[in-house]
């Protein structure tokens, strides 16, 4: 089977192991299915900022706590490209979108393989992802493409959520400094006509950003978020001058280590793993070593 990420490699037959977490992973699947798809999940809050953003309301409310239904804490990014959509479907519909579009993360990390993909749900934090339905898998698969692909994704990447701006140190330290301005400057030009567009929203979200920022609030384990993104930008650093597949897997790491919330969850950023060792960087985009 052909790797979309890298060159062509097989997957070969499914091995029982393989096999056996498929089953598994049906199994959540379902239970996943059954329980929680019925009802909004977290992109819901995405839709309702979009709704917000378009009747001039504030997207952000610095006195909720982080578990706060269907409150949105995401860079003003989002709430602007989905407010369009949200003028011509319904939220019903976005929710089958989103849904969907998670699902095809996990069948494109796995290889396009659903023996693989199955097993992948098996993983906890994805089928915990799959049922609250936040945007770790998408941060997986654009942490995949950039690698693999193109620098450019790692831009809509970091405008999901800001952890993969550490990519930006992982390039640097790898030696990539052309690689590390385009995407400082893409994001910048992403930033600045955001910042134009909707001013107020960037003012609140950078508040709540500072006011938390040394906050034990938002994960399981009672550490600041400053700590956990120092970190994260310090393995960052050792995976970039490692400079090989194990290095990216460091990355991943430091991704989900510097996510802003640390639930159960945002472990399913580490589904990014699956095809970074099982495929090669393209020619020409081997990470060089630094020593």
């Amino acid at each position: 089977m052909s790797d979309r990420f890298g060159r062509d490699i097989g997957w070969g037959r499914p091995r029982p192991a393989v096999l056996g977490l498929a089953v598994l992973g049906a199994v959540l699947l379902a239970v996943v299915a059954a329980s929680s798809w019925p009802f909004y999940g977290d992109e819901h809050a995405y839709w309702r900022a979009a709704t917000r953003l378009l009747d001039g309301l504030p997207l952000y409310d610095a006195a909720a706590p982080p578990n706060t239904p269907y409150a949105y804490w995401y860079p003003p990014v989002l709430a602007q490209v989905l407010a369009p959509f949200t003028l011509i479907a319904s939220p019903e519909a976005f929710t089958v979108f989103w849904t969907v579009l998670l699902m095809g993360c996990i069948w494109l990390l796995a290889g396009r393989d659903v023996f693989v993909a199955l097993a992948c749900i098996a993983f906890l934090p994805v089928a915990l992802e799959l049922r609250v339905r936040n945007a770790h898998l998408i941060i997986a698969l654009l942490t995949v493409l950039a690698l693999r692909r193109s620098w450019v994704f790692w831009i809509p990447a970091a405008a999901l959520k800001l952890a993969p701006g550490l990519a930006v140190v992982y390039l640097l330290a790898a030696g990539r400094r052309r690689e590390a301005m385009l995407v400082v400057m893409g994001g910048a030009m992403v930033l600045g006509l955001s910042v134009v567009l909707a001013p107020g929203p960037w003012r609140d979200f950078v508040a709540v950003a500072l006011g938390r920022a040394a906050s034990e609030d938002g994960t399981f384990v009672a550490i600041p978020y400053l700590a956990r993104l120092a970190g994260g930008a310090g393995i960052a650093i050792v995976a970039g001058r490692r400079g090989d597949r194990v290095g990216e897997v460091g990355l991943v790491i430091a991704i989900t280590l510097a996510n802003p919330t640390l639930w159960g969850n945002a472990f399913s950023i580490l589904l990014a793993i699956v095809p970074l060792l099982r495929s090669v960087p393209a020619a020409g985009r081997e990470p060089a070593s630094v020593t």
